[in-house]
């Protein structure tokens, strides 16, 4: 994991917030302006709170199939494209084309580079660039290959550049700042009612709080995770991927 990227600061507020609410709460319960009357309660009926918790489950749900669906793509456009550069090389060693290979490897090795939270994304995209348009190059001219073989090659060449873009924009896609206030603020409004239905039993307040506040840290870092699945659960791809596959293809 990168620990200067985004999902760092994301991770760390996440583990944060819920545990810096919830232990504002428990100060207030104690010892604040209102903890006198907070004590002397014997709690709010709980269905009119239920609401609130509603919302914030609705929200969760929302953002976590957006984070999840995330990481299936980004897991998608590695195999697409690696499936074409597999492709591409067992079609060079039919049609006899061994320049397309150390043109392949210079392709993966930018590719594993592209991370977009890496100072040498930008160099590192346009060294794929440069190795994806060698490659069509070698295909285009290559001397005494048959019209239909030239335009399978380009069109799987077409696939990888096509699975890469999805990778690309996969990675550079990150979740709205508006989506990550509504589900805290709808975390920590639930945390308050919580509290508000157990008063007059610190022992329940402080059980009940503490509860939801582990499943709200919870799901606020599964979103953390997966909302930039090339940083954290796919670290080291498609650079890994990649270069298994041309040493597997290579060494058969």
């Amino acid at each position: 994991m990168n620990w200067l990227g985004p999902s760092s600061w994301q991770i760390i507020l996440s583990v944060a917030t819920p545990v810096a609410v919830a232990l504002i709460l428990f100060a207030l319960e104690a010892r604040g302006p209102l903890a006198p009357s907070l004590q002397k309660s014997l709690g709010l009926v709980g269905p009119y709170f239920t609401s609130v918790a509603i919302l914030f489950g609705l929200m969760s749900a929302l953002l976590m199939n957006d984070v999840w669906q995330k990481d299936n793509a980004a897991r998608q456009s590695v195999q697409a494209e690696d499936d074409a550069m597999r492709a591409l090389f067992q079609l060079a060693r039919a049609n006899h084309l061994p320049e397309l290979t150390p043109l392949l490897k210079t392709y993966a090795a930018a590719a594993a580079k592209e991370n977009p939270y890496s100072r040498a994304a930008p160099d590192a995209r346009q060294n794929t660039d440069r190795a994806y348009e060698a490659i069509v190059s070698t295909v285009s001219h290559a001397y005494g290959l048959e019209s239909a073989t030239r335009i399978f090659l380009l069109s799987t060449a077409a696939e990888m550049r096509r699975a890469r873009d999805r990778r690309l924009y996969v990675a550079d896609d990150e979740t709205v700042g508006i989506k990550w206030l509504s589900i805290i603020v709808l975390g920590a409004l639930t945390q308050v009612a919580v509290m508000l239905v157990h008063t007059g039993s610190r022992t329940a307040v402080r059980v009940s709080v503490a509860l939801f506040t582990v499943a709200f840290t919870f799901c606020l870092l599964i979103v953390a995770v997966f909302d930039t699945p090339f940083e954290v659960t796919l670290a080291n791809e498609p650079g890994k991927t990649f270069h298994n596959t041309l040493e597997e293809l290579e060494g058969s």
